[in-house]
């Protein structure tokens, strides 16, 4: 393969028997083509580039976390007791270092619908304490699958009864299985090289926004509904892929970066939904490889086309179309990777860092308070029910409501960044919306950025400020103000 930077070239020169580029710095600059042969990029004052040749290690674990019959399902405004198991539920991780291994972080992707904060510290003191890894070097992330178990806590008696809660068993299992996927990753650890390529498929994704003709704003309004204008945003076609080939030759570890609501099979039984499928697509065609897959900003995408009737279904079969598709899009992406290119000035580093940020919350009146609880309670009683997306956005509103009433102003959000090299991997605790995953990426300085949802947290919807003042279901079912998105955006890329 080969690979470009920019040097000077009118005083450099290349040492055929040694392998090696001098480079003097000056002035002007021009792009230099090497090839797989150079081994070191190395200027006068000793700094010296790695090329063609490994300069990190990464190890891959993976451990079950499917949960057991009974366990109450998270994602629907409705109780479900799972009754049985159509694919397990994995929770795989990625360790890399330095091939010194001083520097390094695991990232962590559990097939779940979104792990709570207060569940994410007692993982990352459970993997620090026994790994003497730091806490900031830990990023969790949920693919969102809405047919697997609560995996944050429910506010209120009531409430968890009507609509199901986390089972702690369970969850004291999965917290020690996230910190055993990380330290057997982190022993797994080998030489390896890193490749990346693009793709972009659009067929299986859209918004689920609709201007509609009576002025308003509607999350899935219904297929071939009449009184639909036209979404309201864009999606995000971007197939990411970077690969981790094991340098003695044992295998390889793809992470996959795309944005799709998992959300598509619904019901009673357990599966990762379309990440799972097309992981299993992707190792099918692939002899001797891992799949990580990262939800990226879908907040307001799911698989639903509906301007189109006939184009798009749900249920299970129709996941696996989905995930066969994004695992051929994948495929054609291996196909043609290229290395990562080196960061001059950089050589392959990997860091991670994080910042805790303070959030203002809406403010809630008496008035509003007092509405929202006859609006729950008639719910709870019986004497109201979700029939319609419009329905599921004002009982999702009212509990946010009454949330808010018992909080101080501001709420606490992790935003992290994990990086080797050119890559930037980004975690968000929230769904994040696509256009604040665009400007993300084009504002980060770094050359290849992926968006990480659900990340160190499940805090609800994160729309724009557009979408706040537009409203709609996502923007009443978080708790925040339209000051959100600029906080996210400037914190992330400071």
């Amino acid at each position: 393969m080969n690979w470009s930077t920019t040097i000077n070239l009118d005083k450099s020169f290349f040492n055929e028997k040694e392998k090696i580029l001098v480079v003097n710095e000056g002035i002007s600059a021009s792009t230099f083509l090497f090839d797989s042969d150079v081994h070191v990029l190395k200027t006068p004052k000793g700094d010296v580039y790695k090329m063609g040749k490994t300069s990190l290690k990464v190890g891959f674990a993976k451990v079950d976390i499917t949960p057991p019959l009974g366990m109450c399902m998270a994602g629907y405004f409705s109780r479900r007791e799972a009754q049985g198991i159509l694919d397990p539920l994995y929770a795989s991780a990625l360790s890399v270092s330095g091939l010194d291994g001083c520097n390094k972080w695991v990232f962590i992707s559990c097939d779940v619908i979104g792990i709570g904060a207060e569940y994410i510290d007692i993982v990352k003191k459970l993997i620090s304490n026994r790994l003497s890894l730091s806490e900031e070097n830990v990023m969790i992330h949920s693919t969102h699958t809405h047919t697997g178990p609560y995996v944050s806590k429910v506010n209120g008696k009531e409430r968890a009864e009507k609509l199901g809660g986390p089972d702690e068993e369970y969850i004291a299992m999965l917290e020690r299985k996230l910190a055993d996927v990380a330290q057997m990753a982190l022993n797994n650890m080998k030489e390896a090289n890193v490749d990346i390529g693009y793709g972009s498929e659009e067929s299986i994704s859209f918004i689920r926004r609709y201007r509609m003709k009576d002025g308003s704003i509607k999350t899935n309004p219904g297929v071939g509904n009449p009184d639909i204008i036209e979404p309201v945003g864009e999606i995000d076609p971007l197939v990411g892929v970077v690969r981790f080939k094991y340098v003695d030759g044992s295998g390889e570890l793809l992470l996959v970066n795309f944005a799709l609501h998992p959300d598509i099979i619904g019901g009673n039984y357990i599966s990762a939904d379309y990440p799972g499928h097309m992981r299993c697509a992707v190792q099918r065609q692939i002899p001797n490889c891992e799949v990580i897959y990262i939800n990226g900003a879908a907040g307001d995408i799911n698989h639903v086309d509906a301007m189109h009737p006939g184009r798009t279904a749900g249920g299970y079969e129709y996941s696996k179309k989905v995930g066969n598709i994004l695992a051929a899009e994948v495929l054609k992406v291996y196909q043609r990777m290229e290395p990562l290119e080196p960061v001059i000035g950089d050589n392959m580093s990997v860091c991670a860092r994080n910042r805790i940020i303070e959030v203002p919350l809406r403010r809630v009146t008496k008035e509003q308070e007092e509405q929202a609880r006859s609006f729950v309670q008639a719910f709870h009683e019986g004497k109201w029910d979700t029939k319609s997306m419009s329905d599921v956005a004002d009982l999702a509103g009212a509990y946010r409501t009454l949330d808010l009433a018992k909080c101080v102003g501001k709420m606490q959000l992790e935003v992290q960044v994990i990086s080797l090299g050119g890559i930037a991997f980004v975690g968000l605790p929230g769904e994040v919306f696509s256009d604040i995953g665009r400007r993300i990426k084009k504002s980060s300085p770094f050359v290849h950025t992926f968006i990480s949802s659900l990340t160190n947290g499940s805090a609800g919807y994160f729309p724009t400020k557009k979408a706040f003042l537009e409203g709609g279901y996502e923007s009443k079912n978080n708790p925040f103000t339209e000051e959100l998105e600029d906080l996210l955006v400037n914190n992330v890329i400071e």
